[in-house]
């Protein structure tokens, strides 16, 4: 996979900082990829990448093919799939110094709020869900609740970077995503 350039790094996190999900870095190092690649293409048929992407549908392309990839997986997982990668989730938010508490989330992972961090009503913190056609959704820790989903590998690194992700959302570090008008 060729390496993205920083320009076409910060084009993929414009376009998914619109988005209501959330976004691994990862992710947006692959979208910036396959962009650079879509560029690299027009370039060799002759068209100057201006003019290849004059209104950014090949970014935004490129952002929502890869974006698609983690949203719901090509085949369901397991259940031993699913407890190993909610396992390697709660050693991630440990990791991260986060607190992991029960859930009435099913397949969940609750996470309590942190110290001068945000807060959701009576939920209070956030709950992580994987599920067997799904891929990793952020919700607030409650019976009922909107879900956000968070795309990233399901893969012990990637439960990584949705345990650094969580813990932004629950410092106030990036946008809310169950804030209205966000």
């Amino acid at each position: 996979m060729p390496t993205s350039t920083t320009g076409s790094s910060a084009r993929v996190r414009r376009i998914y900082d619109g988005h209501a999900g959330l976004y691994a870095p990862s992710v947006v190092t692959e979208a910036a990829a396959l962009l650079d690649a879509y560029l690299a293409t027009a370039d060799q048929h002759g068209l100057d990448q201006k003019a290849a992407d004059f209104d950014g549908w090949l970014a935004l392309a490129a952002a929502e093919a890869v974006s698609r990839k983690y949203g719901r997986p090509a085949t369901e997982r397991t259940s031993a799939e699913l407890y190993e990668l909610l396992n390697h989730l709660r050693t991630a938010l440990a990791a991260e110094g986060l607190e992991v508490v029960t859930t009435p989330v099913r397949m969940g992972v609750g996470i309590a709020p942190v110290p001068g961090g945000l807060t959701w009503g009576t939920a209070g913190g956030l709950a992580v869900a994987l599920y067997t056609d799904s891929g990793w959704e952020l919700m607030l820790n409650s019976a009922r609740t909107t879900v956000h989903t968070i795309h990233a590998p399901a893969t012990k690194a990637g439960a990584t970077e949705v345990a650094q992700l969580v813990h932004r959302v629950l410092r106030g570090d990036v946008a809310d995503p169950f804030r209205k008008n966000r």
